[in-house]
């Protein structure tokens, strides 16, 4: 009888206000470790999204630079009969660095975006390749040179066989362990050495 008139004494309006109150915190407490939960998971992903496609697009740009160091050429047979083998051999080369500045264009995207997660030492993890870009650009360059491609009347060009065979050792692919993919392996592992925990931490 008396636990009834305790039970009747309470005020129910007051209770159901309270019970509703601790409700809503509790819904609101949750949605933040919810909420931040998600945050983190979504940054994680983030993170391991540019690492993965960094190291893809590194792996992507060492292709394109090896295939632009590929001895096979295959000239159309019209341009050399008419006498234009020297430009219809740039146009290959040209096509194939046409291939590797896009991939380096698209890896410089993936460059940006790590700097802002990771700050300079991302960036920087590219430069040894960008450099081996530019060799081999140069490389191309004097091997046309050489070849008087670029010489104007009564200029004398030093196409010594030295210097065509150092030359050589950039412009054209012998093996993975010839002296310049041996260069380019080791930049791409720079990159590699940079992103790897970060793909493999998530």
């Amino acid at each position: 009888m008396s636990i009834c008139l305790t039970i009747s004494k309470i005020d129910w309006a007051i209770t159901k206000d309270v019970f509703a109150i601790i409700g809503t915190i509790s819904a609101v407490i949750i949605g933040i470790v919810g909420l931040t939960t998600w945050r983190r998971q979504l940054k994680g992903t983030s993170e391991y999204e540019v690492a993965k496609k960094a190291i893809l697009l590194t792996y992507e740009v060492e292709q394109a630079i090896q295939g632009v160091r590929n001895p096979m050429l295959h000239l159309p047979k019209d341009e050399v009969e008419a006498g234009r083998k020297l430009e219809a051999e740039q146009k290959i080369y040209s096509d194939r660095f046409a291939v590797l500045e896009n991939k380096w264009a698209e890896l410089q995207t993936i460059k940006l975006e790590s700097k802002v997660i990771w700050d300079n030492p991302a960036a920087d993890s590219f430069n040894e390749l960008r450099d081996i870009i530019g060799k081999l650009r140069g490389g191309i360059w004097l091997h046309f040179w050489m070849k008087g491609a670029y010489a104007g009347p009564g200029t004398t060009v030093d196409s010594r066989a030295e210097r065509r065979i150092e030359n050589d050792k950039i412009v054209y692919f012998i093996s993975e362990d010839d002296e310049f993919s041996l260069k380019i392996k080791h930049a791409v592992e720079h990159v590699e050495n940079f992103f790897k925990d970060k793909v493999r931490s998530k």
